[in-house]
């Protein structure tokens, strides 16, 4: 969802600078991998030490006393979380006797801090869970399918590019249009029937005998997944408060990670085995990856069934002026986490709270005033930079979703030549072929002994399919790992090197190691290099939210994120469907193209504008 925001209040604006840089730091958190506990604990007590005093805080001062003495509360009327400059600590007083009821309606934040942190929070870290596994299976899981299913659907190197690229088109047609829907209907409807809906496609899947027909489903199913991934989003902002807002995101970011090393894992578990089915007297042949993508779409149907318990989100609930059903939201969180009667919630009314999302339902007005808000960002000195992070998402994503997403092809035709053609032309030992002889695309290659499974451009009579053995999958497997490791790696040198000089690193490193693929003659050194590279072209990628923080006011932020992840998902579809061009044309081509693409991007950064000031306004804005 795309959400709406207004400029911050003259409050809290002297602490803009600061926190734009913490905000920065908790983005890239959020897509670290799979973090270990300690390292998640380390970055809580991160965002408590850049919390200020209490006494400090202008929107906490009604509901308790402050003695003049200390710096902390001395009679809490309300639970709320506080900063102790004593001993250092952060707190949340939650459950202790409520003495009097507070005066007066509060607005959002102070409601959601009085319902406290526990139960129903863990409970619904482990609803979006699936959920996350979702969109990863959704975006990813396809490049397992393709060496499979390449003889039972007649799959060109084309169509392998097309399915490799319709979820992320499908994503990009409805990028806009979820955000809309997800503003008038509801956080709740969208995600359960939006993963209602994909889990029944993932199913029609298995079932497809025509390429064109998986095509079709993946693209429907790319269209779908964003509005559910998308009110996910915004339901995690808004069932949390501003202290537990970023470890939210943070635990997200893990579970992305588990998704994508869970899936090769299954993968493995499932593609090589063989699959039967008793018909009455006729025993049937499963093909293993239609049970490959049934079992891919229980996530789906897990993520509908587990977030149909949680209600709706109290601020959209707000935002639609339904205040006696938030305050009920509020009551049951609060009974929840504490084991309170959900009457001693100690809130008994809330502020009216303005948005320009809720200022009208007709499409006429929503559009009205989206153009308002788009408008300063294609205005100088705003347009410049916009243009410029595009590109670098642009030139990510060509990296990193197209090779990653190619490499289960790439190392299934690698395991082939290993298992065929080098035993059938008595391979003599330490004489090592090229990467691309391997793939069967030098000219020494055709002159060799043919074997069945090519699937570069060559016909035969029998399609006979690909015998993925283990390798393949453990390579997947090990790729997935370092980007994990690296992940973790760069949320630790981010505030070392600085996010600039880390993008620029990322994306120098990334074009060496696939220019070297070229000339790599050892499976292990190709394993290498490209872990090396999907990695890199990640972490360049991920950072670029923190640059969008440094360039742009608040007020245009989230538009900014919106149309740089939109290009970026553009670029996935470009590279994707170039990837199988170029291949067929010269085994280089491809890889010129995605070292480019990475050297352009690192140019990129070089000459991107400082940090922005907050007096740096773009002109004209009316």
């Amino acid at each position: 969802m795309q959400k709406s925001v207004l400029p911050a209040s003259s409050s809290r604006a002297g602490t803009n600078q600061q926190g734009d840089i913490f905000y920065a730091t908790v983005n890239i958190a959020s897509l670290i991998g799979c973090c270990s506990a300690a390292c998640c604990v380390q970055f809580e007590l991160d965002i408590r030490r850049k919390l200020k005093p209490m006494s400090q805080w202008p929107s906490f001062h009604r509901g308790f006393k402050l003695d003049q003495n200390k710096k902390e509360p001395t009679n809490y009327n309300r639970a709320f979380p506080y900063y102790s400059t004593e001993t250092e600590e952060y707190s949340t007083v939650v459950g202790e006797e409520i003495k009097s009821e507070i005066s007066g309606p509060v607005d959002f934040e102070q409601a959601i801090i009085a319902t406290g942190y526990g139960k129903f929070n863990y409970l619904l870290l482990l609803a979006v869970l699936p959920a996350s596994f979702s969109s990863i299976f959704s975006s990813s899981a396809m490049s397992y399918v393709l060496p499979s299913a390449e003889c039972d659907l007649q799959l060109t190197m084309f169509d392998k590019g097309l399915l490799n690229s319709m979820a992320f088109a499908g994503m990009i047609i409805t990028a806009f249009f979820w955000g809309c829907v997800t503003d008038i209907f509801g956080r709740k409807k969208i995600m359960f029937y939006g993963y209602l809906l994909t889990g029944l496609l993932s199913v029609a899947m298995c079932f497809s005998h025509k390429s064109w027909h998986l095509i079709t489903f993946k693209f429907f199913d790319g269209m779908i997944i964003s509005g559910p991934y998308a009110a996910l989003m915004s339901y995690l902002a808004e069932i949390h408060n501003e202290a537990h807002r970023s470890r939210s995101y943070m635990w997200l970011g893990v579970f992305f990670s588990l998704g994508n090393i869970s899936l090769p894992c299954i993968a493995w578990l499932i593609i090589p085995q063989k699959w039967y089915m008793k018909f009455l007297s006729d025993t049937l042949e499963i093909a293993s990856w239609r049970m490959f993508l049934a079992i891919c779409s229980l996530p789906e149907f897990l993520a509908c069934i587990a977030l149909f318990a949680f209600p709706e989100s109290p601020r959209f609930l707000i935002l639609k002026g339904r205040h006696d059903e938030a305050l009920n939201v509020f009551k049951k969180i609060y009974s929840l986490n504490t084991g309170k009667d959900p009457d001693t919630y100690p809130i008994k009314s809330l502020e009216a709270e303005y948005s320009i999302e809720s200022c009208g339902e007709r499409i006429q007005d929503k559009l009205k005033n989206c153009c308002k808000l788009i408008k300063p960002l294609f205005l100088r000195p705003n347009v410049f930079r916009l243009i410029l992070i595009s590109m670098i998402q642009l030139g990510a994503t060509i990296g990193s979703n197209s090779l990653r997403l190619w490499m289960p092809q790439l190392f299934a035709m690698i395991e082939n030549y290993k298992n065929t053609v080098m035993k059938d032309d008595n391979h003599i030992s330490g004489l090592q072929p090229s990467f691309c002889y391997m793939l069967g695309q030098e000219e020494s290659y055709l002159n060799s002994t043919y074997y069945a499974n090519n699937t570069i451009g060559n016909s035969t009579a029998v399609c006979v399919p690909a015998e993925l053995n283990s390798r393949v999958f453990i390579n997947s497997i090990v790729i997935a790992m370092t980007g994990v490791i690296g992940y973790t790696v760069a949320g630790s040198l981010i505030t070392v090197v600085g996010k600039r000089k880390l993008m620029a690193i990322c994306f120098i490193v990334a074009a060496t190691c696939c220019g070297s693929l070229y000339w790599t003659e050892d499976t292990n050194g190709i394993l290498g290099l490209s872990s090396v590279f999907v990695a890199m072209t990640s972490i360049g990628g991920a950072t670029v939210v923190n640059i969008i923080v440094d360039n742009f006011p608040t007020y245009l932020r989230t538009m900014a994120v919106s149309i740089t992840m939109m290009t970026g998902r553009i670029g996935a579809v470009i590279g994707n469907l170039l990837f199988p061009i170029l291949f067929n044309l010269s085994c280089l081509g491809p890889f010129v193209m995605i070292g480019l693409a990475s050297l352009v991007s690192a140019f990129l950064v070089a000459i991107l504008p400082r940090k922005t000031t907050q007096d740096d306004k773009p002109k004209d804005i009316v």
